[in-house]
């Protein structure tokens, strides 16, 4: 792997040093964030507050350049927090590679390409050394070497980085706050793949992904299992397999998109009388979709994410993990996503395998139902969003099959929504002052209630 990295940056150095840029380009990014959020959490024994602020400095820069024979597309980012000083983040492209017989080699971080408007938030791509077609209607590309840590981004880590202990209630930071969460550092594992994109006429978009993960022992399966509360068990050779397959259709005025995920793995763990073997099968399905009516001036969405759930005996004890995600949070608001820490599934984050049996927002299969409306108009932005977020059943048996019936559907449940304005003097928005205001609330019987203000103004030199 390091000769390999080190042959490209020697190619790298001949490159530049032999060829003529072409049309590069440089920016320089300064953003000033003030967060502040306030909540409270109720239940039958005590009343406690929610009250935090945070306003982080982020620093930037964002590099293009190419030539014939090469390309390179550098962005990073530099966090400060209050307790480890500063943090390096890379954009969503952060690579350099060679164009050669008709396939571009590259190194870095490549993101997978745009979602439709609703999923804009669950983001993925490669880290590590991938090849990718330079055709106009169809890319195809091949992730050769992907070092997966859950794509972290500065949108779904900057306030994550703040030290999220200190946004949460004590009874809920003892439960879902692990001292990996204190290292603030990221793990990583071997990730392969091929993913096909194409368009055809500008109506119609298709999309086919493979991903295979090696889990080996990372991540703790503790809580979705009753034998492993009292002891800790680590994975062993565990593996996942994604499949993804999309369709788009775009009107004059009108949009649809559906895509199908499939999940199948083994996480091996211990013993258990319900299950024959040492291990847990992973075998889940999800359906997403994303249906609205866009023109010049903004658009309109309506969207539904929707998860099977696992396959669990008469006494609750999981037999068959369900859809397992990947990449990061789809969720837009910043702390459910990055305090809570939540994940509409058992999810493969940063530290690995996560699936919480909790009251609390957390790694939960879930039931996704929203819209949202974002209009621009002489260089103002504003946008408007609600979800409605029911969990599935986790107590009863359940035969882990997909479906979309209410009876597998708890009472318990969040609504959140957020509504925000910017202007920019720039066209690309890359310069703005933006005011966000959003929040949650869960049923009664959870008793959890937060909203947040964020005010941010980003610069920028060019």
């Amino acid at each position: 792997m390091k000769k390999i990295f080190f042959l490209f940056l020697l190619l790298y150095a001949h490159i530049i040093s032999s060829e003529e840029i072409k049309n590069p380009s440089l920016e320089i990014y300064f953003q000033w964030i003030l967060f502040r959020t306030q909540g409270r959490i109720s239940d039958e024994k005590e009343s406690s507050r929610i009250f935090a602020l945070a306003s982080p400095a982020v620093f930037g820069f964002k590099f293009e350049k190419s030539t014939e024979q090469f390309r390179s597309d550098l962005e990073w980012y530099l966090v400060t927090t209050p307790n480890s000083g500063t943090f390096f983040l890379p954009g969503r492209n952060s690579y350099f590679g060679i164009l050669y017989k008709g396939l571009l080699w590259g190194a870095g971080r490549k993101s997978d390409p745009e979602e439709f408007p609703a999923w804009s938030f669950w983001k993925d791509g490669v880290e590590g050394l991938f090849a990718e077609t330079e055709l106009d209607r169809i890319k195809i590309r091949f992730d050769i070497l992907d070092l997966y840590r859950g794509f972290p981004l500065l949108e779904n880590q900057w306030l994550k980085l703040q030290g999220r202990e200190s946004f949460l209630p004590k009874s809920a930071r003892e439960e879902l706050v692990s001292e990996k969460d204190y290292s603030l550092n990221s793990q990583s594992r071997y990730r392969a793949g091929i993913s096909l994109t194409g368009y055809k006429e500008d109506r119609l978009v298709y999309r086919f992904r493979v991903r295979y993960l090696s889990l080996g022992d990372w991540g703790k399966f503790g809580s979705d299992t009753k034998e492993s509360k009292s002891e800790s068990i680590e994975g062993d050779r565990d593996y996942l397999v994604e499949w993804r397959l999309g369709l788009g259709f775009l009107w004059r005025y009108f949009y649809i998109s559906g895509d199908l995920f499939l999940s199948r793995g083994i996480d091996k763990t211990g013993y258990h009388p319900s299950r024959f073997e040492r291990s847990i099968p992973i075998s889940g399905e999800a359906l997403r979709f994303d249906l609205g009516f866009y023109n010049t001036h903004g658009k309109i969405s309506i969207f539904g994410f929707l998860p099977d759930r696992e396959k669990r005996s008469s006494q609750g004890e999981v037999l068959e993990l369900g859809f397992v995600g990947m990449g990061a949070s789809p969720i837009a608001n910043p702390i459910l996503q990055q305090v809570w820490g939540f994940y509409p599934s058992a999810w493969i984050t940063d530290q690995g395998l996560e699936r919480e049996e909790t009251n609390f927002p957390g790694k939960r299969p879930a039931n996704l139902l929203g819209w949202k409306a974002e209009g621009k108009f002489s260089g103002i932005s504003t946008g408007i969003h609600f979800t409605y977020i029911g969990f599935l059943k986790e107590e009863n048996s359940s035969s882990g099959l997909w479906t979309i019936s209410s009876k597998n559907i708890q009472n318990k449940f969040l609504r959140e929504a957020g509504v925000s304005i910017s202007w920019s003097p720039s066209e690309d928005n890359s310069a703005k002052i933006e005011l966000d205001l959003g929040g949650f609330e869960s049923d009664e019987t959870t008793g959890l209630k937060q909203w947040y203000m964020l005010f941010r103004i980003v610069g920028v030199w060019k």
